[in-house]
């Protein structure tokens, strides 16, 4: 197998991580290319053959966001099928900010730490939004025509 190949092939699997602040606020990013420019996403990336999965979510934060932080737990692993041309596994982890700041590289316009209360109110991806409510950092709100928000 070409390595050009071995870059192409499916399932991608990337490491994304739910990284809090000293006020406990979770750190998203504006994504500056398609698909889904504009939305609010994880931060986070492809593995690399022979990566750690931890390593892998820490280096691509700071790639994308300048931030080091400490990765902990892993938090759930989520899987994206949309055939033909998209299956992504992404592993997600918890991890702590411990220096840096917060600035957007080329793939994000936007990068910003937020309260639980300001999550509802964003653009998120169908999977962030997944992700956020299971991890108990997004609720969701019924609303009186029975739509959810």
């Amino acid at each position: 197998m070409k390595a050009n190949d071995m870059n192409n092939t499916l399932p991608r699997i990337g490491s994304a991580l739910l990284v809090r602040d000293e006020r406990n606020r979770i750190l998203l990013g504006q994504r500056n290319k398609d698909p889904q420019r504009g939305l609010w996403v994880i931060p986070g990336g492809k593995i690399n053959a022979f990566e750690r999965i931890g390593e892998a979510g820490a280096r691509e934060l700071e790639e994308e966001t300048g931030l080091r932080v400490e990765v902990g737990s892993q938090f759930r692993v989520y899987e994206i099928v949309n055939p033909p041309s998209e299956h992504r596994i992404v592993i997600y982890s918890w991890a702590k900010a411990l220096g840096g700041t917060p600035q957007a590289s080329d793939d994000l316009c936007d990068v910003k730490f937020f309260s639980a209360d300001e999550l509802g109110n964003l653009q998120l991806t169908p999977l962030v939004r997944r992700v956020l409510e299971d991890a108990g950092l997004l609720t969701v709100h019924v609303l009186a025509a029975g739509h959810y928000r």
